[in-house]
């Protein structure tokens, strides 16, 4: 199966590699899997056998073609779409990917709000820095906040670039994340994005910014205690306490 790299595939190869995968990603017989990339289908096989129902999404249409042919299981619906297509509506116990780098911060927003499981997912490594980055470090980002309050995030295996063809430059990391919160509505994870770009302006300083929306006479008690700290500095917790604030008394 050839490579096409305008859409930065990395079809994972080595086969011990996939097995220490799918072992470690504890799908059991009555589990619904949602697979986003199925590339050369190496893990999509293996996910058929040990799972009730597979679907499965492939963008590019000559990889989907060819995987149509190789893979022919009952139990597994192929779909030559974009598996994080905001309008679709399937239901799903794990979901499962090896997505091209490009897309993993699409990926973690649109799981973000999705009910489910688990997730099991390989990401570039400088990527998972950043999911995991505390508050004030230099890699914390919008990202950050929303997938540490939302989930919580293990890393699993570390993927060195020789079990992908071709060889990408960076090594991967295999990360499992479970919902620990309430999934989060689009408006929520813009608003947090926006918040983000204030990341060196302090709370005070925000407020301010929004004074135009404000009411009389407001009672900022309820978020004194962060008012001198920068947004980067803000836990996940305290980011969305103040937009939740920000949303009851300031928007119009």
């Amino acid at each position: 199966m050839k490579h096409k790299s305008i859409l930065g595939q990395n079809f994972l190869v080595d086969t011990k590699t996939i097995d220490n995968i799918v072992e470690l990603a504890r799908i059991g017989k009555e589990d619904v899997v949602y697979e986003v990339g199925t590339g050369n289908g190496a893990l999509t096989k293996k996910l058929c056998k040990i799972s009730r129902f597979v679907h499965s999404f492939e963008l590019d249409s000559k990889v989907y073609e060819q995987s149509k042919k190789l893979l022919k299981f009952e139990n597994l619906e192929l779909f030559n779409l974009d598996g994080l297509n905001e309008k679709l509506n399937i239901q799903f116990d794990v979901f499962f990917s090896s997505l091209p780098y490009y897309e993993s911060r699409r990926a973690l927003s649109w799981l973000c709000q999705k009910r489910f499981k688990r997730g099991i997912i390989l990401l570039q490594r400088e990527f998972v820095e950043k999911l995991l980055s505390k508050p004030g470090e230099e890699n914390y980002r919008a990202i950050s906040i929303l997938s540490q309050y939302r989930f919580s995030i293990t890393v699993l295996l570390k993927v060195p670039a020789s079990s992908f063809s071709p060889k990408p430059k960076v090594d991967s990391l295999l990360v499992e994340i479970c919902p620990k919160n309430s999934p989060l509505d689009i408006q929520i994870i813009n608003d947090i994005q926006f918040l983000f770009s204030f990341r060196k302006k302090t709370v005070s300083f925000v407020l301010k910014y929004y004074k135009k929306h404000y009411k009389d006479n407001l009672d900022i008690s309820a978020i004194s205690d962060i008012a001198s700290i920068r947004i980067a500095q803000l836990t996940p917790v305290q980011i969305l306490r103040l937009n939740n604030w920000l949303k009851n008394n300031l928007f119009f």
